[in-house]
């Protein structure tokens, strides 16, 4: 395969400086949407094909498939700080013949155009000008807790004869369980302990809390394919009414009012309004219902869920509820 070096000229030295809010940071692309109804979105060929890297000296560097680049970047928010202009500088990149989809070789060719950025919910989207189109990246964050960008969730990865769950931060700590490659684990934080990292975890979903190796965890992608990280304030949000969607969807054998407040990755809480003027709050982690807001005083009713095509189904005692997948993800509800 020949390797030569691409010179792209880019548009330049508008006064823009590296952004403290992107400095650091590094990005996976997950989508390409053109506004062009015959070009649609396009998506690379697995989640870390195509890469974004941001350092804090202005320099760029990208994974574009099998081909590798380097550039400058330069941002400067808006008034409210989640956008504002981006451009890149000459960006220098290895020009193999790269198979698949080639969205690695469009962003090269693309990232003259880039012109301003967009932050929200963890998700950064490049945009080009003159409506050409929008490069949507998921974050790929250091081993750290949510509160500091990591990812919600962790699956087990190359553990040679699997993963243990320690007592302590130590291989000499008590072993507490075992995991096996492809579990998932909820990220409850990380630290350095001596020369090594651990992460303390707990199986997603409930169970033994303790610390594992970081070194054998990658961030889990969703079912949507974006990856989870930061907090997730969903329950908040949902508590004091500030809902992504509201409308009407069936409980039981009616319709019922709801809202949902989304926080990505298939993290969200619907509200139902009940007939007697509760509230019932569901609660969706990674797009699995996992639980409601039962109390003593409706005595703690049982809960469980089933999944048809892209419709939930929940129980929560006698209650009812069908809950169309949109609604966890967004977009419209059949």
């Amino acid at each position: 395969m020949r390797v030569a070096v691409l010179l792209l000229a880019l548009v330049a030295g508008n006064g823009l400086a590296a952004d403290a809010k992107l400095a650091g940071t590094g990005w996976r692309l997950a989508e390409f949407r053109s506004m062009s109804d015959e070009v649609g979105s396009r998506f690379p060929d697995h989640p870390l094909a195509v890469q974004l890297h941001l350092a804090e000296d202005g320099t760029a560097t990208f994974r574009l498939d099998c081909n590798r680049g380097t550039a400058k970047w330069q941002a400067q928010p808006s008034s409210d700080a989640s956008n504002g202009g981006f451009e890149f500088g000459v960006i220098a990149s290895t020009r193999a013949l790269c198979p698949g989809a080639g969205l690695g070789e469009r962003l090269a060719r693309d990232a003259q155009y880039v012109r301003g950025y967009f932050l929200r919910d963890g998700r950064l989207s490049l945009s080009l000008m003159a409506d050409g189109g929008i490069y949507l990246f998921d974050p790929i964050p250091p081993k750290a807790g949510p509160e500091d960008g990591g990812p919600r969730v962790w699956t087990v990865v190359n553990a040679p004869s699997g993963l243990n769950l320690r007592a302590a931060p130590s291989t000499r700590a008590s072993v507490v369980t075992h995991y096996r490659n492809g579990d998932w684990l909820d990220n409850l934080g990380c630290e350095v302990t001596g020369s090594r990292q651990w992460c303390y975890v707990q199986a997603f979903g409930g169970g033994p809390v303790g610390f594992v190796a970081a070194d054998y965890l990658a961030p889990t992608l969703a079912p949507d394919g974006s990856m989870p990280a930061g907090p997730d304030d969903s329950a908040l949000r949902a508590g004091r009414g500030d809902f992504d969607a509201t409308g009407k969807i069936m409980c039981g054998r009616a319709m019922c009012d709801f809202g949902v407040a989304r926080s990505g990755g298939g993290f969200a809480t619907v509200v139902f309004r009940m007939a007697d003027g509760r509230d019932r709050a569901i609660y969706f982690r990674m797009g699995e219902p996992m639980g409601a807001n039962t109390s003593e005083a409706d005595g703690y009713p049982a809960f469980s869920a089933t999944k048809t095509k892209d419709m939930y189904n929940v129980r929560v005692g006698q209650e009812r509820y069908q809950i169309p997948e949109a609604v966890i993800f967004g977009g419209k509800p059949p």
